[in-house]
């Protein structure tokens, strides 16, 4: 049973971060400028609408995969595990944590003017994997 607990607390955490990020990231799928190859290739805004409509339920699929991944992880190391943190598995709740600064670091030099998204993201992210997917699995 615990192992139905921790896939579907992955699946719920991962689905929780790909509808919140939507509002992160929504945005920009709306404000591509023109002269964006992307943009460029649907030239039409109703096709637009579809390419970005595509983007965020591929974006939203994705986070749920992660988290079903995630869910994996946590089940393997959740006999061995300890509290702290503010969570029943502090090991795991630290490794999101530094993986996720990495990632949003990575991202913000990459794409600098997008560091407040990347940042909400990652704290998003934090939250929902390193916090809520192991309370959700231990209850």
């Amino acid at each position: 049973m615990e192992t139905v607990a921790a896939l579907f607390s992955g699946f719920v955490a991962g689905a929780a971060v790909g509808v919140l990020g939507l509002g992160i990231f929504g945005p920009l799928l709306v404000s591509v400028p023109t002269t964006n190859w992307l943009r460029r290739q649907f030239p039409d805004p109703s096709n637009w609408v579809m390419v970005s409509l595509g983007a965020a339920l591929a974006a939203q699929a994705g986070c749920a995969v992660v988290g079903l991944l995630l869910g994996v992880v946590f089940l393997s190391i959740a006999d061995d595990a300890s509290g702290g943190l503010g969570s029943p598995a502090w090991q795991f709740t630290t490794g999101v944590i530094l993986i996720g600064f990495l990632l949003a670091g990575g991202a913000a030099a990459w794409q600098p003017q997008l560091w407040r998204r990347f940042a909400l993201s990652a704290l998003l992210a934090i939250g929902c994997y390193g916090w809520m997917l192991p309370h959700l699995a231990a209850a």
